[in-house]
């Protein structure tokens, strides 16, 4: 299974616990990452701070809306978060950590993502294509950690 990694860091002017809690919601994925149209659930009694617990989303890509279910792989309430793409396409994984300014009014949010090969089509695109599509992928991430800045500022 081919991969493509990356990683960045952006700055949120709201603090930490608020940030997070904005952030591992379901409901409010939509409001700053791309291709999310309208807002997750939580399967079940699924909660952010339960590690195994699932929520669903739809992505979309390419004019076709994809159903994608995550499972919560590790959570500290207000310090980090992580996922895994457990059905649908668009295998992922991304963690989340982050760390609030000494005067409490900001947060520093990191993320590292990979995403996985679904096919041999996707493995070859990515051997062929990882180096270039990471950069793009980088630049997707912090723009989305903008937007998630924007969605917090305009609550």
């Amino acid at each position: 299974m081919a991969t493509i990694s990356t990683s960045g860091t952006g700055n949120i002017g709201r603090p930490t616990q608020e940030v997070w809690d904005f952030m591992v919601d379901p409901a409010t994925l939509y409001k700053w990452v791309k291709n999310v149209k309208k807002p997750g659930n939580w399967l079940g009694d699924g909660s952010p701070e339960k590690i195994g617990s699932r929520y669903r989303i739809d992505y979309e890509y390419g004019r076709k809306s994809n159903e994608i279910i995550f499972e919560v792989t590790s959570s500290f309430s207000g310090r980090s978060f992580g996922v895994n793409t457990v059905e649908g396409p668009y295998p992922i994984t991304a963690d989340y950590e982050l760390v609030g300014s000494p005067d409490g009014n900001s947060t520093s949010v990191s993320f590292a993502m990979t995403a996985r090969s679904d096919s041999k089509f996707t493995a070859a695109m990515f051997i062929l294509t990882g180096w270039f599509a990471s950069y793009f992928m980088r630049r997707m991430l912090n723009k989305e950690l903008d937007e998630l800045a924007a969605a917090l500022s305009s609550k």
